[in-house]
């Protein structure tokens, strides 16, 4: 029996190249095979007898290093179905190989993590280095553009602003980038308003869209909570780069963020599923696997049409995969794609009843309680102004840039009063009025109180604003007094008396800035004058162009617009003169008339250019 057993282990030996033993059960061995011999240092023959010395676990296999000639291997022990006998067969495979193999690509692996480490944290230095300058070379070209120059001057430095905005773009990819790479991106896990973010990633492309002409909006799909704990300003980095690259390589059509409800999530948690679909240029098919790889784009010619780096996407990657989710593309070179992708949030614990915010009662007088406030307005400077105001007192501000996002927004939550402006883009304020005010479908509040907010003062208009379902009128600019008057009345509160207001002094009208009717307006906080004049002066160089371009292409109705919320914005920094030039040009394209709209175009840069100078000397000097 023993010989047949010795045949069998050498016949399988032959059949697996394993070096195979049989031992019995005091651990001797009884026949090695030739392999054997070589992995213990021993001929075959002279092991017979001799102990094995090595643990026999019975089945499972294990690693093991001979000591007589440093092989390692890994053991698995079979007992024999021998009665009486108690013999073992062992298996000895040789891995020395295949472990030197693998140390050696650990290592590799290693030293190259090591090497990407060190690429990584240099991009990060010398962009930050690089970055530093730039942002100063854009502060000087935009302080330079706000200057008396030739038309030529003013062509060279609009290249120079736009070449250093493109490269800062560039820049910002790539310190994201290098951070990702590291390590050194963590992540956030607070309460964040899921709306607000992505409104703001949103609200980002808009101006670039109505430039282009392209539809922009977002859709919030199904019973989606507004409140989520994560990271919302990752977020918002993915959403912007989504979007951005949508609205970027899209040139008609539209762009459209959908948010709806993902497939099953862990207990406490809500899996959400963001899809960005766009009309634009679409996605070579060979080129899909790779568009999420770093410093990859669809079009690397020369002379490609879009620039970058190639970064967006592979940050978005990233940000995606560091979060647990799941991301995807579908597209179509000629016909748009849709880059979507899926995360998990947590939901936010429930206040226990103690220690919820008191709320005010309903049946409070309106003019005493906080009032949840829709403001749609499309001028950024009147969104801040207002927004400052009705905040400084007591009241939760959202705001909407047109009309029809102020019906979005009704559609979500319930809103106290609507302040609508009357000119917006999209949808003015009293189409969005009339559709408020007519809804049979349920999803308004017909009878929900709405103040219209306009620069026009002709006779007439407070009735045309009433009849489309109004119930207040607010001229602007808007003072603190006239806006909480209005708001009393709409709420059918008590109108809180004004504050007696001393006369205009002798010449105040001819003045660039009336600084003492925005103090009074600001309520003596020169802090948030402050923070006015900033984003004035910030939005004034991308507006005037934009007039520019209007006028250039003899677009009335948008030149019409343009002005008009250049007056708007003129009357609320108290601008006189700005805000005649402003009407005047509003005039001339109303009745488009090109000759008039040219020379009132020419007074109004000029006037421009006197109140952005007399902010700047404000914002110079020391605050107090």
């Amino acid at each position: 029996m023993l010989e047949r057993l010795i045949r069998e282990t050498d016949a399988l030996a032959d059949l697996t190249g394993d070096a195979l033993l049989v031992v019995d059960r005091d651990g001797i061995i009884l026949h090695a095979t030739e392999l054997a011999g070589r992995l213990l240092g021993t001929p075959a023959g002279q092991l017979t007898g001799a102990a094995f010395g090595l643990p026999l676990d019975g089945g499972r296999q294990s690693p093991v290093r001979l000591v007589a000639t440093g092989c390692r291997a890994t053991l698995r022990a079979q007992p024999l179905d021998i009665p009486d006998l108690g013999l073992t067969r062992v298996l000895l495979r040789d891995v020395t190989e295949r472990e030197e193999a693998l140390e050696k690509l650990d290592a590799a692996q290693k030293a190259a993590r090591a090497g990407e480490r060190a690429k990584s944290h240099f991009l990060a230095n010398i962009t930050h280095e690089i970055r530093t300058p730039m942002i100063g070379i854009l502060g000087m070209t935009e302080l330079t553009l706000s200057t008396e120059l030739s038309t030529k001057q003013r062509e060279y430095l609009e290249m120079a602003r736009h070449s250093a905005r493109s490269l800062l773009t560039v820049l910002n990819d790539i310190v994201d980038y290098a951070r990702i790479e590291v390590g050194a991106l963590e992540l956030a896990q607070t309460p964040f308003d899921l709306y607000d973010t992505v409104e703001e990633a949103v609200s980002v492309f808009r101006p670039l869209a109505v430039k282009k002409g392209l539809a922009l909006e977002y859709r919030l799909i199904g019973d989606i909570p507004r409140t989520l704990v994560g990271d919302a300003s990752r977020l918002r980095q993915i959403l912007i780069n989504l979007v951005g690259n949508a609205v970027k390589f899209t040139d008609s059509g539209s762009v459209i963020l959908a948010v709806s409800a993902g497939d099953a999530a862990p207990t406490g948690k809500t899996r959400l599923r963001f899809a960005v679909r766009d009309t634009g240029i679409g996605i070579p098919r060979d080129k899909i696997k790779a568009i999420f790889d770093s410093f990859t784009q669809a079009d690397v010619s020369p002379a490609r049409r879009y620039q970058g780096a190639g970064l967006g996407l592979a940050i978005v990657r990233h940000l995606v995969e560091m979060q647990g989710g799941q991301y995807g593309v579908e597209s179509e070179e000629g016909q748009g794609s849709v880059f979507s992708f899926s995360l998990d949030f947590a939901l936010p614990a429930e206040a226990p009843p103690e220690t919820a915010v008191a709320q005010a009662s309903p049946d409070m007088p309106s003019a005493s309680r906080p009032l949840t406030v829709l403001l749609a307005e499309d001028n950024p400077i009147n969104q801040i102004y207002a927004q400052e105001l009705l905040e400084a007192d007591g009241h939760a501000v959202v705001v909407a840039h047109t009309g029809r996002r102020a019906l979005e927004w009704l559609r979500r939550r319930h809103f106290d009063v609507v302040l609508m402006d009357i000119q917006m883009p999209e949808m003015d304020g009293l189409e969005a009025t009339r559709a408020i005010r007519s809804d049979q479908s349920g999803d308004f509040d017909p009878d929900i109180p709405i103040v219209a907010l306009t620069a026009h003062a002709l006779k007439g208009d407070r009735e045309a604003f009433l009849r489309a379902g109004m119930n207040e009128y607010l001229s602007k600019p808007v003072s603190p007094e006239s806006l909480a008057a209005a708001l009393a009345r709409a709420m059918g509160a008590p109108v809180p008396a004004a504050p007696q207001s001393p006369p205009p002094a002798a010449g105040a009208q001819r003045d660039v800035l009336d600084w003492q009717e925005l103090l009074a307006k600001a309520r003596g906080n020169t802090g948030f004058l402050r923070k006015l004049f900033s984003a004035f002066v910030a939005e004034q160089p991308t507006s005037l162009e934009t007039i520019r371009e209007a006028l250039a292409r003899a677009d009335f109705d948008q030149l019409t617009f343009l002005a008009h919320s250049l007056k708007g914005a003129a009357a609320t920094m108290c601008a006189p003169c700005l805000r005649q030039a402003s009407h005047d040009l509003e005039q001339a394209a109303r009745d488009r008339d090109a000759p008039r709209a040219g020379v009132a175009f020419a007074a109004l840069e000029e006037k421009l250019r006197e109140v952005v100078l007399a902010m700047r000397e404000r914002l110079d000097a020391p605050p107090g």
